[in-house]
């Protein structure tokens, strides 16, 4: 009785962009879409316009690293401003139950921010929610506070929103182009 093992193509080639195995009946490789036997002058298009694509992508990333660091930035002014609430009320009572919620806030801004690089798109939506949420919990609790310091939190949320618009641009762009 023979054996019937099923054999599986042996991959001929490296693609010469991405550099996966393709077979020898691949056209195209099945990972970026390389013409595998297509013209030299087809090739050489290809890998000029993932140069082009990967350029695009670099000012994405550019805009999304800032709305990233806008983040940092947040934490960063949480921690200040718990470390002088602390300091300026350490003698009264209920100095922690200002100061900590503060420095949650703070610590929340800084994992958001280091995650961003993963997932830019729903960090940066999570950053700007929460800093919209204290903002308006901040009104409520003292009116004032909405004037206070507005071209900051001005500079703040448009970062953010150009962050988010960055985000969404550079995730159809990945989506137009088949980048993973």
């Amino acid at each position: 009785m023979e054996n019937s093992i099923a054999l599986t193509p042996e991959p001929a080639a490296k693609c010469d962009a991405c550099y996966t195995d393709v077979l020898n009946d691949d056209a195209f490789c099945a990972n970026c879409g390389y013409p595998v036997k297509g013209t030299e002058f087809e090739q050489k298009t290809f890998i000029a316009n993932q140069e082009v694509l990967h350029l695009d992508l670099g000012e994405y990333n550019d805009k999304i690293k800032k709305a990233g660091n806008s983040l940092y930035y947040l934490s960063g002014i949480f921690l200040l401003n718990a470390l002088f609430i602390f300091f300026t009320n350490k003698d009264e009572e209920d100095v922690l139950g200002v100061t900590l919620p503060v420095l949650i806030l703070s610590i929340l801004f800084l994992v958001l921010g280091g995650y961003s690089r993963k997932k830019p798109l729903a960090c940066i939506i999570c950053g700007l929610s929460l800093y919209v949420i204290v903002q308006i919990l901040f009104i409520i609790a003292d009116p004032m506070s909405l004037v206070r310091g507005i071209i900051f939190k001005i500079i703040i949320i448009g970062y953010l929103i150009k962050g988010i618009k960055s985000a969404l641009e550079l995730e159809s762009f990945k989506k137009e182009n088949n980048i993973a």
